[in-house]
């Protein structure tokens, strides 16, 4: 979605840059990443993306904004799953029984390892591994390492690794419509938020809400007008109003973009309450400065 809403952008005069994206699916991560090499691109679930924001502020916050003239001591003493598989270079002043980080590398929430354990965590780098010994570990086990978080942290917020409120000016996405289209014989028509793919509407216009955009545009397939009333579209419409934001839905037809096919979506368009007011989708907007936008798929 993020390729070709860039492209039509550009064919309106409006210069769009996707800075930052994430998905889900590893295939579609890559496939980001390839049409869009400046961004920032993560593979993980929304709503972990959205967790990892909040932590990502309060780190900034206690590192960037409260810290900048504070050092600290960079060692770490490392778990036992560590210790078996490595033999790393020690230096004089370091211990048998423990591991020197070199520096961090990424940061996430969750449980990329799948130890059951869902947290903060960031990926190390261990002096005299290289990049393919990188482990996940979580931020409680890093309370010796603070030197090393917080070159990290000022590091990723000087390249704007990851989004803080007021640096996205457009939020685009489709959240999975496998679990609302009509295709699917099996999907719940009843209650539809109970299917977490549908539950996605949800995190989407949480993360909205969390970043304040200034522009926010959502896609999916008709039948979020028609499954269970069209409870699902009127979810969508009712966040964006409650959040005080302009908004216009509508369907739009393929066909009368210059496309050989009839296929119809429903398109969400929404505007914060400080910009112009939401136009007709056939009207064009002329900008001339460029556009941050983050992917959510």
């Amino acid at each position: 979605m993020s390729t070709g809403l860039c492209l039509g952008a550009k064919a309106s005069s409006i210069d769009l840059v996707t800075k930052w994206a994430v998905d889900s699916d590893k295939s579609a991560s890559k496939s980001l990443k390839l049409n869009h090499p400046e961004a920032h691109v993560r593979n993980e679930a929304a709503d972990d993306f959205l967790r990892l924001l909040k932590e990502w502020e309060k780190l900034c916050k206690r590192y960037v904004v409260d810290n900048l003239e504070r050092t600290y001591p960079s060692r770490f003493r490392a778990s036992e799953a560590v210790m078996k598989n490595a033999s790393p270079a020690k230096d004089a002043d370091t211990s048998a029984d423990e591991l020197e980080v070199s520096c961090l590398v990424d940061v996430c929430y969750g449980d990329p390892c799948n130890t059951g354990n869902r947290g903060l965590k960031f990926k190390v780098r261990w002096k005299g591994y290289s990049a393919s010994d990188d482990t996940w570990e979580p931020i409680e086990g890093l309370s010796n390492c603070q030197e090393c978080i917080q070159e990290f942290v000022i590091k990723g917020f000087r390249s704007k690794i990851l989004p803080l409120r007021g640096d996205v000016d457009v939020i685009c996405g489709g959240p999975p419509c496998q679990g609302i289209s009509g295709y699917n014989r099996f999907r719940n028509v009843d209650s539809p938020l109970d299917d977490e793919r549908n539950r996605q509407i949800v995190v989407f216009m949480d993360i909205v809400e969390y970043l304040k955009p200034k522009f926010v545009l959502m896609e999916n397939v008709v039948d979020i007008l028609r499954l269970d009333k069209g409870s699902l579209g009127r979810y969508a419409l009712s966040r964006l109003v409650h959040m005080k934001y302009q908004a216009r839905l509508g369907i739009i037809a393929a066909g009368c973009y210059g496309l050989p096919q009839f296929r119809l979506r429903v398109f969400l368009w929404g505007a914060h309450p400080s910009e112009v007011s939401v136009l007709d989708f056939c009207i064009k907007l002329n900008y001339n400065t460029p556009w941050l936008s983050l992917t959510i798929k």
